[in-house]
């Protein structure tokens, strides 16, 4: 005969099991969507290229163009975006050259849902979110689209979580290095050391120091750094109708770029003070939704970062804020026809219930426990 405990268990067990369900099903749109699209994996081919490229010859132009001629025109692809990122973590990439396109592009797209769906299991279980809230996640469309397109925005998400969860914990030491490993894309890193600076989390910033100077040092000796510079300068040249997300991309799309300056000066001060008041992880969801909203080059498949301040925003937000942030979750077409202006509308959302935590007592959620 059951007893009252186990009725408990098997409807969780029943619960976990639809709400998964549906998660994956809800994910299969964009499946769906990547075997019809005309572009899917465009913007994969930056790393596949640079997988069978010399790490020396990254940041040469033609060189980078040659190759993707060779190894990709043969099966109709013609769009060979720059790879922008350190020199020294292109050495993760070389793996991929030993598939075929689509082959490494399947991979590619499993690892970063794998990614995606780890750091959702994570976030769920640490700030105890409701499990009816996982199916929202499967149509948010900068961490989902991006796979499609083939970015990696959710293995960086899942290393830039990992990391945070890792100093809040007090693994100081480990949670730097592996912070160092998100200079990957050093222009999302725009005001997190002064989260740890505030909160005198030296050691983390000691060992992110050590470890992000370390990867420059290592891509200046692998690549040139003159290369480097003139290549993310040109971003706007070699990529097809490129224009950046958040209060820059606005002020291109609107013809007053220069107001940009003036807009981000203000903000970034504003942000400051936010990552200067709240505790800590608080603090480091005003840094990560501050860069995407005032950075200088910043995309929208970036925006899979948002899923961290969603997450910790959720707790303590009302009835109301919470159908705000839901609705950044499960309107996907918002993200991709509202372009520059709903990226805006939604960091500035998410901004603003974060700047409502810094009048409110500190939340269990900040004190720091084992991971």
């Amino acid at each position: 005969m059951k007893t009252g405990n186990d009725f408990s268990r098997l409807t969780n067990f029943r619960s976990i099991s639809f709400t998964f369900l549906a998660y994956l099903a809800l994910s299969s749109v964009w499946l769906i969507i990547a075997l019809r699209f005309s572009q899917t994996g465009w913007d994969f081919t930056q790393f596949y290229i640079a997988a069978h490229l010399p790490v020396s010859s990254l940041y040469n132009r033609t060189e980078f163009v040659a190759t993707g001629t060779k190894l990709l025109a043969p099966i109709g692809i013609n769009y060979y975006p720059p790879f922008v990122r350190p020199a020294v973590f292109a050495l993760a990439l070389k793996p991929l050259a030993l598939f075929s396109y689509w082959g490494a592009y399947w991979l590619w797209a499993a690892v970063g849902f794998a990614a995606y769906l780890a750091t959702l299991l994570i976030l769920f279980r640490r700030f105890d979110l409701p499990k009816n809230l996982l199916p929202g996640f499967a149509l948010f469309a900068p961490s989902l689209f991006g796979i499609v397109t083939g970015q990696d925005a959710n293995v960086y998400l899942l290393v830039l979580v990992g990391a945070l969860l890792l100093i809040l914990s007090r693994k100081e030491i480990a949670g730097g290095l592996m912070l160092a490993l998100c200079a990957y894309k050093f222009n999302l890193l725009l005001f997190l050391p002064l989260v740890l600076i505030f909160k005198a989390r030296w050691k983390s910033l000691f060992a992110f120091t050590i470890g992000t100077s370390a990867a420059a040092a290592l891509s200046a000796l692998l690549a040139p750094t003159s290369q480097y510079l003139v290549l993310l300068r040109s971003i706007p040249q070699q990529t097809i109708g490129f224009i950046p997300g958040g209060v820059r991309g606005v002020a291109i799309r609107t013809g007053h770029e220069l107001v940009y300056f003036p807009l981000a000066a203000l903000g970034s001060a504003f942000c400051i003070y936010l990552i200067w008041k709240l505790p800590l992880l608080d603090a480091s969801c005003v840094a990560v939704t501050g860069a995407l909203l005032l950075g200088y080059h910043v995309t929208w498949y970036d925006c899979a970062l948002l899923v961290l301040p969603i997450c910790v925003a959720w707790r303590a937000s009302s009835k109301n804020a919470r159908a705000w942030l839901l609705a950044l979750l499960v309107l996907p077409f918002a993200w991709i026809l509202g372009k520059e202006a709903f990226q805006v509308a939604a960091e500035t959302i998410i901004l603003f219930q974060l700047t409502r935590l810094a009048s409110a007592s500190p939340s269990p959620l900040t004190r720091p426990e084992p991971f």
